[in-house]
């Protein structure tokens, strides 16, 4: 069923392609451009797999928050955010965000300790290995690389259902070509390339955020945010919300808004943590970065679907009887709002075409920087986990890389084939997002133990989530079946009861099990964390000595000890931000019985344009003035004044080369490392 059916599209097929293909092919040439100019003037060669798989391991702490924020701004948090405020009310597009937010500052947790306790893994799944043996690293091999296939089905859907609805392009050309310039520049640069991206993608997603936020507010139809207050206020007496506060869409006692954030809380927990794209973004920041740039785009992404979520949402509703409304005199249809088309038909009612052209160029810079991040993190798991692991362990660099880069292509084409199954099937952008949980969760409490908790037994690590996963799909299956009258079709499995529950199953068997198993069949000893330094850097490295190889790497007492301080302050930075975006601020409001004032509103609004403005900010500014000397150094390089710089034969990733290591770098070398964590006195040890 074609989404876009109930109007006529505003734009060309022209406009579709032109973006989907000539942007997407331009994004790529100017990667292949930074790839090339990174290799010639500052020595980073993406022939060597850490380089391209792990960016080097020293990504500053600006460049990492860009890199989060990107990773989690998805088509689906763009489109889906405004969809919950204009079926929920202004609480939707509220526990969209804080069902984000939460999620991404706890994984600092993990990430840290990624690093203090593993520091040569390249993916999540060789950390599983090294605990656990071969039968684990297969049943985490499964549920991780289902994360990132539901994941990507997911964003595929929900951008090209926007795409066909805003140009006429068929949605299963733009399934299929939308990851064609994401695989050329990925395949090329790498997670490199990958970061680099998210930050001019960051950048462009957050000003067009701001510019429809704006437009939509101003725009002569709306007339302002009084209007909008008015018109929605009145709505509730004609069209009230079940299970709302007075029927009312300005206010925090939602229990649907509710059951969703619940939902959207613990699947996003399961993609933070079983998506092995995010690991690689912890292994590649360098240990100061990885609190702080996971903490920082947690709290700045927030902004995104609060600001746009509510204003789309909540003006779509204000518009409902104006004439400039795409769907005048009627109600959205469920294929409408199941596919996510609130933002679109908002943006077209109050800025025309150059709205609809402003989301098709939002929509595809959110899904394919996304994408990139899934294809790596696929690759990774493919080359390394798979293919270096059991079928070539003496397979050389070159080798593993054509691997990863092949597991790019075959794995858009996968994802692109399935998408266009669900499509055809009926399976909708709103209808995986509510499913994703069921799948995601189950491994999200045995993972993060195998890095916290030296006393999780293999037994439990390998039962646990299998229990879960099964449990979790049966109570999806019967719940459905239960509010479905007896009926089991794309509906009743779609509904969001149903897959809120079979979230909550998904998640919470495993907690319990996890340590219970844990105690009931313990290993012989407590895991030892020194057992991670087994995991190796991936390498052609036969020109290095055995003593060198043994020193390389090696953290110095003060290097541990401030990785156990950034540890425990990332433990603590995550629970205030728990407690105050899903526990102190709903709650408080809910214990209110508040219903928005205009005042109230008017603040709720403007807080949130604040919050986005800031994000902008720093995602513009702080990667370049971090990375200054890198940036200056091209510069001079490409005007005929630098110079050239051979890479490190040794390919090392968060260490020196050996000629480094014997010679320390002068201030302005291009091997000095240009972030806080190495160039203060934690230094690397020799």
């Amino acid at each position: 069923m074609d989404p876009s059916r109930g109007i006529p599209p505003p734009l060309s097929q022209g406009w579709g392609y032109g973006v989907v293909l000539g942007v997407g092919f331009a994004f790529a040439v100017v990667m292949l451009g930074i790839t090339y100019l990174l290799k010639r003037y500052q020595g980073e060669d993406n022939s060597r797999f850490e380089t391209y798989a792990v960016a080097g391991r020293q990504v500053g702490t600006g460049l990492t928050a860009a890199a989060v924020i990107s990773s989690w701004a998805w088509s689906t948090a763009l489109l889906s955010s405004s969809v919950v405020t204009y079926n929920y009310g202004i609480a939707g597009a509220y526990w969209f965000a804080a069902g984000c937010t939460c999620q991404i500052a706890g994984f600092s947790v993990l990430a840290i300790s990624a690093k203090r306790r593993s520091p040569h893994a390249h993916t999540l799944l060789e950390i599983v290995r090294a605990r656990y043996g071969t039968i684990a690293h297969l049943v985490y091999m499964v549920l991780c690389l289902l994360t990132n296939l539901i994941a990507t089905i997911n964003m595929s859907l929900g951008s090209a259902a926007t795409i066909s609805a805003l140009t006429g392009m068929p949605t299963e050309a733009s399934v299929f070509l939308l990851p064609v310039g994401v695989c050329a520049y990925t395949i090329s640069g790498g997670l490199r390339a990958t970061f680099i991206t998210d930050y001019l993608h960051t950048v462009v997603v957050l000003l067009l955020s701001i510019f429809l936020s704006l437009k939509a507010i101003n725009a002569p139809a709306t007339g302002g945010l009084d209007t909008v207050w008015r018109n929605v206020t009145a709505l509730a007496q004609t069209a009230p919300i079940a299970g709302n506060l007075e029927g009312s869409y300005l206010t925090m006692n939602s229990l649907s808004a509710l059951a969703f954030g619940t939902l959207h809380t613990l699947g996003n927990l399961g993609l933070v943590i079983q998506d092995s794209s995010y690991w690689q973004k912890a292994f590649s920041a360098n240990p100061a970065a990885a609190v702080d740039g996971y903490t920082i785009g947690g709290l700045l992404y927030f902004a995104i679907p609060w600001a746009l979520g509510t204003i789309a949402g909540l003006v779509g509703l204000s518009l409902t009887n104006n004439p400039a409304w795409p769907a005048f005199g009627r109600a959205l249809t469920a294929d409408e709002t199941n596919n996510g088309l609130v933002l679109a038909y908002t943006a077209l009612a109050t800025a025309g075409k150059g709205g609809a052209v402003a989301v098709l160029f939002v929509i595809f810079m959110a899904c394919t920087s996304t994408i990139s991040a899934q294809l790596v993190g696929v690759s990774s798991i493919v080359s390394s986990d798979i293919f270096h692991q059991y079928l070539h362990p003496r397979a050389t660099e070159r080798q593993i890389i054509n691997v990863s880069r092949g597991a790019c292509v075959g794995f858009a084409l996968i994802t692109s084939a399935i998408s266009v199954v669900f499509f055809h099937i009926g399976l909708s952008l709103t209808w995986t997002l509510y499913f994703l949980g069921v799948v995601v969760c189950p491994g999200v409490v045995p993972t993060a133990l195998t890095l916290l908790w030296r006393k999780q037994s293999r037994v439990a690590a390998i039962a646990a989530p299998i229990i879960g996963l099964a449990a979790g799909l049966a109570t999806w299956i019967s719940t459905a079946w239960h509010y479905g009258g007896g009926v089991i079709n794309v509906t009743t499995t779609g509904a969001l009861i149903p897959c809120m529950w079979g979230n909550i199953v998904s998640f919470f068997v495993p907690l319990v099990l996890a340590p219970l198993l844990s105690f009931v069949f313990p290993d012989q000893s407590a895991f030892e964390w020194d057992r991670f330094n087994d995991i190796k850097l991936i390498r052609d490295d036969a020109s290095i000595g055995a003593s060198e190889k043994e020193a390389e790497g090696a953290f110095t007492e003060e290097q541990l000890a401030f990785m156990s301080r950034k540890s425990k302050q990332a433990a603590y930075t995550s629970v205030v931000i728990f407690l105050a975006t899903w526990i102190l601020w709903p709650f408080g409001m809910w214990a209110g019985h508040y219903t928005f004032s205009l005042p109230f509103f008017r603040g709720w609004v403007i807080v949130s344009l604040i919050w986005l403005f800031l994000a902008l900010i720093y995602v513009t500014f702080a990667p370049p003035l971090e990375g200054a000397s890198v940036v200056k150094r091209i510069a001079l390089g490409v005007v005929g004044r630098g110079k050239l710089v051979k890479a490190p034969e040794s390919g090392a990733g968060r260490a020196e080369s050996v000629a480094e290591k014997r010679s320390p770098a002068t201030p302005d070398s291009p091997s000095t490392p240009t972030n806080e964590f190495a160039e203060g006195p934690l230094k690397q040890a020799p």
